[in-house]
């Protein structure tokens, strides 16, 4: 973990900063490893990388009502407990990872990538739900098909080898190790929303 304090209350950077942020981490995904030039790998910067949960929450939410309206085939909103899980299984799923890895950097000598691996995946993470939110503004306007069925396949697949660049990229790591992290992400990502969906007695995903 490095130095610096955690974040004070105004953490959040301006638009441009996020901007920057985003083209950087668009950057990584693209195989261009000077995308970290446009990320802060300082302490600070490291905490308000966290700020792209924030940044993240429209889609997300988006993401949430379509589930809720389409995928449960109710046609109803939902309720706040409903949306309390959602957000309580994303959350996990995007925290936990980060956490295993900052554990066990030193012991598999990632300990001068983890802040790079962190800003990167924090605000590719945030760039990912803004690129794809189109798809579940498209599910909600159309409903749910074989043809939208097919195309969040094509989403889900996308954003794992999007996520497997960015983290080769900014590590400068080689792909199997990239794709093992990924992997432990998504596995991670998968229990964590079935131990949500326990926790709450609500299904999920």
């Amino acid at each position: 973990m490095p130095a610096g304090s955690p974040p004070t209350p105004d953490f959040l950077p301006s638009l441009g900063e996020i901007l920057r942020y985003f083209s950087g981490a668009a950057r990584l995904m693209g195989g261009q490893s000077d995308g970290l030039h446009r990320l802060d790998l300082s302490a600070d910067g490291f905490w308000r990388s966290f700020a792209a949960l924030l940044v993240a929450l429209p889609p997300s939410i988006l993401s949430w009502i379509e589930f809720e309206r389409i995928e449960r085939a109710g046609g109803e909103a939902g309720t706040a407990l409903d949306y309390l899980a959602h957000a309580t299984a994303d959350a996990t799923a995007w925290l936990v990872p980060i956490l295993i890895m900052m554990s066990v950097a030193r012991h598999i000598g990632f300990t001068r990538k983890i802040v790079p691996f962190v800003v990167a995946l924090n605000w590719g993470g945030a760039l990912m739900a803004w690129i794809f939110s189109p798809f579940f503004l498209l599910v909600l306007v159309i409903g749910s098909s074989d043809g939208t069925q097919a195309l969040g396949l094509v989403v889900a697949a996308l954003s794992i080898v999007l996520t497997v660049r960015l983290v080769s990229h900014s590590t400068q790591s080689d792909l199997p190790l990239s794709i093992a992290i990924v992997t432990m992400m998504v596995i991670v990502a998968l229990m964590s929303y079935a131990a949500v969906s326990d926790l709450f007695g609500i299904r999920i995903a």
